[in-house]
């Protein structure tokens, strides 16, 4: 066993070096010499990030590095914290804050800023993500065009808005049962967003975001000129291995493409 993969965090390790909980995945057989797609896994709104990493075998045990963040927010139900959430910038959308508190004018975002005492807690979200992936890349060998966000519900917002403020840090975006957030332009930076490969699984009969909400976010982005896969499956809201076994075959496909 090589001196990097015995220092190398092992499965369902967690780390706190900056403002989110991380917890990484090491492939089986880890290959110091060989760069390794990197999944940043974005958990639903009441998870965490052990769950991410734990559904990491059923794509594959083999070939990616996984990169598991927390959500900054504790969820709680009837007063007793259940898990973690991204905040209410990434609400589901019936629960989204009313339009008028969104839509403010750019002039009006900046004027806020400028007065504002404390830190855009999107920023700052963003801030940690880019500052554990660097942590991950200085620990582990990954391909620094192959890193991928992938979402379940909640945290398939943040892969979107994320991903579509930042196109040229990311290969692509996988959003399980997930939705556009609201608040912000996706296509605002249209011409390089159509680099970014995106694939959208949705459950059927999900009662929390129907699928013909996920079907319409499809459709919008594809009329943007983005290459967006899209496959639908008869369940609910729960990650499923079939589900999970299509996404590694994706990824797969898109990491063997010519980049």
């Amino acid at each position: 066993m090589s001196n990097d993969r015995r220092n190398a965090p092992s499965i369902g390790s967690e780390l706190v070096k900056g403002p989110l909980v991380e917890s990484r995945f090491v492939p089986q057989r880890y290959e110091p010499n060989y760069a390794y797609p990197l999944l940043v896994l974005l958990h639903a709104r009441g998870g965490d990030d052990q769950q991410m990493v734990r559904s990491m075998p059923a794509m594959s045990w083999r070939n990616y590095v996984g990169l598991s963040l927390r959500g900054p927010e504790v969820v709680t139900r009837q007063g007793r914290p259940v898990g973690h959430g991204w905040g209410p910038d990434f609400a589901r959308p019936d629960r989204e804050r009313s339009a008028s508190a969104l839509a403010l004018p750019d002039a009006e975002v900046f004027r806020r800023r400028l007065l504002d005492s404390e830190p855009d807690p999107v920023d700052v979200l963003e801030d940690g993500i880019f500052g554990a992936v660097r942590e991950t890349r200085r620990t582990l060998h990954v391909h620094s065009e192959r890193i991928f966000l992938v979402g379940v519900g909640e945290g398939a917002a943040v892969a979107y808005r994320v991903a579509m403020a930042h196109p040229e840090r990311f290969a692509g975006v996988v959003a399980i049962n997930g939705w556009l957030p609201g608040g912000f332009r996706p296509l605002g930076r249209l011409k390089d967003c159509r680099s970014l490969r995106v694939l959208v699984v949705h459950g059927e009969w999900n009662g929390r975001v129907p699928v013909e909400h996920a079907r319409k976010t499809v459709s919008i982005l594809r009329a943007g000129g983005l290459n967006v896969a899209f496959q639908s499956y008869p369940c609910a809201h729960r990650l499923t291995s079939h589900m999970l076994s299509d996404v590694d075959t994706w990824l797969i496909n898109q990491c063997t493409r010519e980049m």
